[in-house]
């Protein structure tokens, strides 16, 4: 049997929709929760390459990948969460790569002060470019999922990982209801934990507390 492990943190983040669409495919695989203290003290003690670039790492029978999109789709494949259709697969790509967009294009690494003004500047311009396009693609879309799925898709675990991430706050000195503004958004964030696919792995982490 192919053996999967998966290092993240216990929070959601990045991590959380390849959860659930490796879950929802059926893949037994190990959820390998770093702890912020652990990974700092490990990546400076680290010289793989694979993880110089952070978290999530996913190992197949000993092999180690990077690039949480790229996990998430190989996950979504897996699960039937992505699609065989080329044009809805690309639908399916923009909203990830977009996604992307939002966390890469972030003010980071600056002053706190520095870092208020420079966050307050993105939400109100290029993070709100970002967030129209993505209500854009719903808008768009055919079904109540953002890429005009039948089902659920891991285009539509990306937005709920933005939209959960941005109204917990952790996303600082951007205010916790931004996401309000677009509704076709708050819909699938409010869609994606009551399907049964998410339901079914909250259900796994539960028992194993």
């Amino acid at each position: 049997m192919t053996q999967h492990t998966l290092e993240y943190f216990a929070s959601a983040g990045r991590g959380e929709g390849i959860r659930v669409a490796l879950h929802a495919a059926g893949v037994e695989f190990e959820d390998k929760c770093w702890t912020f203290p652990e990974w700092k003290e490990f990546k400076a003690k680290i010289d793989d390459s694979v993880y110089k670039g952070g978290l999530p790492v996913l190992t197949v029978d000993g092999k180690k990948f990077a690039q949480s999109s790229a996990i998430l789709r190989f996950a979504g494949r897996k699960g039937k969460m992505y699609s065989e259709d080329p044009v809805v697969a690309m639908r399916i790509d923009e909203v990830i790569d977009t996604y992307q967009d939002i966390m890469g294009n972030a003010p980071k690494g600056l002053e706190q002060d520095a870092l208020k003004a420079a966050r307050e500047e993105y939400a109100a311009g290029g993070l709100q470019n970002f967030m129209q396009r993505l209500s854009d693609c719903a808008s768009e879309s055919a079904s109540e999922w953002i890429a005009g799925t039948a089902d659920m898709s891991i285009a539509d675990l990306a937005v709920w990982q933005l939209t959960s991430m941005l109204r917990s706050g952790d996303f600082s000195h951007i205010p916790s209801d931004y996401t309000d503004k677009w509704p076709l958004l708050v819909k699938i964030e409010k869609a994606v934990p009551e399907h049964a696919a998410f339901k079914a792995w909250q259900a796994v982490k539960a028992a194993r507390k």
